[in-house]
């Protein structure tokens, strides 16, 4: 049964005013309390937008610093098109990366680039983390990034020189990428 307009009791024939704040010299109106509460509410969450966020960039292990945003826009203002890995953990992942010769987690150590010489079969590497690439006006070393399904990730920049029977010092540049 369909509840049609003269159903519907007028406002002034209800139970009458309520006794919760009949303890008050004055009560207020139902209305004017409820704008009063969204009044505040819209306040407060106001001031806590506005309030000055000061960006705090972590901090690798050789007192690099990289950014804690997962947007990169301070270093790349209109975003940029990832890359896959070229071989690692991730390699099946979305892309979350950009630039370098090669992007994989075997470039990393603690989640940041590796630092110093490792043997590798019969090839020496040199692996040295840079804060010159993360970006165009940038002196950073690592990034944060958020893929398409919410995971998030830390590019580190650094370079790589390989020494071996059929290489004699060939430097590249190389992206740690760790998951966080």
């Amino acid at each position: 049964m369909a509840l049609t307009l003269e159903q519907i009791p007028d406002h002034e024939s209800g139970p009458g005013r309520s006794v919760a704040l009949s303890a008050l010299k004055t009560t207020g109106k139902r209305r004017t309390v409820l704008r009063a509460i969204t009044l505040g509410a819209l306040t407060l969450g106001t001031v806590a937008l506005t309030f000055p966020r000061r960006a705090k960039a972590e901090v690798g292990p050789n007192a690099l610093s990289g950014w804690d945003r997962t947007d990169c826009r301070d270093a790349y203002p209109v975003g940029y098109d990832e890359d896959q890995d070229t071989s690692g953990d991730h390699v099946n992942a979305y892309g979350a990366c950009v630039g370098g010769a090669w992007r994989s987690s075997d470039f990393c150590e603690s989640g940041w680039h590796k630092y110093g010489t490792y043997t590798e079969g019969d090839v020496q590497v040199d692996h040295t983390a840079v804060s010159t690439t993360c970006g165009t006006t940038t002196m950073k070393n690592a990034w944060r990034w958020t893929t398409p399904d919410g995971k998030t990730y830390r590019c580190s920049d650094g370079f790589s020189t390989y020494w071996g029977p059929d290489q004699a010092g060939y430097t590249y540049l190389t992206i740690c990428r760790s998951r966080l």
